[in-house]
């Protein structure tokens, strides 16, 4: 058992003295700012005070370790102030070593006792948050899209690694009609519930885009992009989302897509290598008056769009931007399916700082 006297007088020093006669482990400071120390890097169970002024300011600093104030002048004044600073127990000087031995165990034994009902409620709080969480989890998977789907000789697949048990990154794709199906990768700003909640509203963007689009809005996914970020604006909610926006043409086997600050860049996988559709546009949910320039790639049997989120790039072990870059670009070029491509990169191997996300889209013969 380790204890701290805070000795300004020949009085917490007899204190002292008669605490190690009673094979109580004791330490001794002359000063606030050495009490601190002490209490900040010594194993101190208790700390007594002469001054009450020193042992408000300990009990402010330092709310789950006894405060004691030993003092020959106790006056209601003192009471009072003791009182609300929280301070464990206030000894009447004189005091004899039984009477010491008996208040220290007392004082002891009640913050040992409020300290395991604290942790006990902290295990309650813990244990309640991440079931909340898990079913929150279940319902995110629910909002997923199937995982492969077919449209027409499309092939899409995705794969979701959370850094937490909520995600902020999102993916969905459906067709829109016969001709065109969309397909996008999020990132919402931040971690958690928060992010997840965001993810939310990106559904249910989905569902009105299929409902509410213009036919303009597939030949200049832009227009969906600015679209979506006066919607998310109006929500007033304090996060901005990084997206990749595609529309796939089935008649002319064509992918329009715009970027609003997604990054890394969608890598094409074509008969001619793998290179990254390099553009620039700002995040949703930023600016009220933002542009998204479209451009479109053809496809050709064989040939895939690759997206990640830029959680991949926490992991990797390369130490400069351009490398990991290139690194992608080699490992998308080799792995034809989502499964390869996260295996080579050991995503499930590391734990993430961030949320990491892999979309294929895939032309089958």
């Amino acid at each position: 058992m380790s204890l701290l006297v805070v000795e300004g007088d020949c009085a917490a020093t007899r204190i002292a003295e008669e605490l190690r006669a009673l094979g109580y482990e004791t330490s001794a400071a002359d000063n606030l700012k050495t009490a601190r120390e002490s209490c900040d890097h010594s194993p101190v169970e208790l700390v007594v005070c002469d001054d009450l002024d020193c042992a408000i300011e300990l009990a402010g600093d330092f709310a789950y370790l006894p405060i004691v104030l030993a003092t020959p002048d106790v006056s209601r004044d003192i009471l009072m102030r003791s009182v609300r600073a929280g301070l464990a127990d206030l000894w009447a000087l004189p005091v004899d070593a039984n009477e010491i031995a008996e208040r220290a165990d007392s004082v002891l034994k009640r913050a040992k006792h409020a300290a395991g009902q604290a942790a006990a409620r902290l295990e309650q709080y813990v244990n309640d948050l991440q079931r909340d969480q898990r079913a929150g989890r279940y319902i995110q998977l629910g909002m997923l899209p199937p995982n492969p789907m077919a449209i027409d000789r499309y092939r899409l697949r995705h794969r979701i690694k959370p850094s937490l048990i909520l995600s902020g990154d999102f993916v969905d794709y459906f067709r829109i009609s016969e001709r065109y199906f969309a397909f996008y990768v999020a990132d919402v700003s931040g971690h958690g519930a928060s992010s997840a909640f965001v993810t939310v509203l990106l559904k249910n963007f989905s569902r009105r885009l299929r409902r509410e689009y213009r036919p303009s809005m597939l030949e200049d996914p832009g227009e969906i992009l600015a679209w979506l970020n006066r919607e998310l604006l109006e929500q007033e909610i304090d996060k901005h989302v990084a997206m990749f926006l595609a529309v796939g043409d089935l008649e002319h086997d064509s992918v329009c897509f715009a970027n609003a600050g997604h990054f890394p860049p969608a890598i094409l996988v074509s008969r001619k290598g793998a290179r990254y559709l390099e553009q620039i546009g700002k995040p949703i949910g930023l600016f009220e008056k933002v542009e998204y320039n479209a451009e479109t790639v053809e496809l050709c049997a064989g040939e895939r769009l690759v997206v990640f989120t830029d959680g991949i790039l926490e992991i990797m072990e390369q130490s400069t931007l351009p490398e990991k870059e290139q690194v992608l670009l080699d490992v998308v070029q080799e792995g034809v399916k989502i499964e390869n491509i996260w295996s080579v990169l050991q995503v499930d191997e590391h734990t993430c700082p961030d949320d990491i996300t892999c979309l294929t889209v895939v032309r089958e013969d």
